[in-house]
């Protein structure tokens, strides 16, 4: 069997070797994630334009309609109300068609912020455990040393330390 101070030093090295991992982990996550949300706000955009040339074209066919209705009643369509009326059509259909393309924008836009935001998260989630890792180096280093000493006031170990006599696993 092992003795306590190599158990210890095993102990903080898998305690540290897990912080990093995690934090690795977590940050593949985060970038990955990350990823997917670009593209979405990608999809999205795309999928406004394309709603906007479908909105475009059934404007198109209105104002068609529209004139062939008028022409079939008689009523000259080169000029006065069926101008006007075809104006108001391409109007409504070009405001209609820029809305989903702004609404497309700022769906990518938003996309793009929530990426940003899971890449600092992965980035802060790495940050972590790396700090978690040496404080876990740092603390395991103290509890040997604190508990271990080389004077010659315990049992010799087969390490070259001396197990205490009081203290941390010594007798208080």
């Amino acid at each position: 069997m092992c003795d306590p101070v190599t158990l210890m030093i095993a102990a903080t090295a898998v305690t540290a070797g897990s912080s990093i991992m995690q934090g690795m982990q977590a940050k593949e996550t985060a970038d990955a994630n990350a990823e997917l949300a670009r593209r979405q706000g990608a999809a999205d955009q795309d999928a406004a334009v394309a709603q906007a040339e479908k909105i475009r074209k059934a404007g198109q066919q209105q104002a068609g309609q529209a004139n062939a209705a008028l022409a079939a009643s008689g009523v000259s369509i080169g000029s006065g109300t069926p101008v006007l009326i075809d104006e108001q059509i391409y109007r409504d259909s070009e405001s209609d068609a820029m809305n989903t393309i702004l609404t497309g924008t700022r769906q990518q836009r938003s996309a793009n912020d929530q990426a940003a935001l899971l890449e600092s998260q992965g980035q802060n989630a790495q940050t972590a455990g790396f700090l978690n890792a040496g404080a876990s180096v740092l603390a395991g280093g103290a509890k040997v040393g604190k508990g271990w000493t080389s004077v010659s006031s315990g049992p010799q170990l087969g390490s070259g330390l001396q197990a205490p006599t009081s203290g941390f696993w010594g007798k208080s």
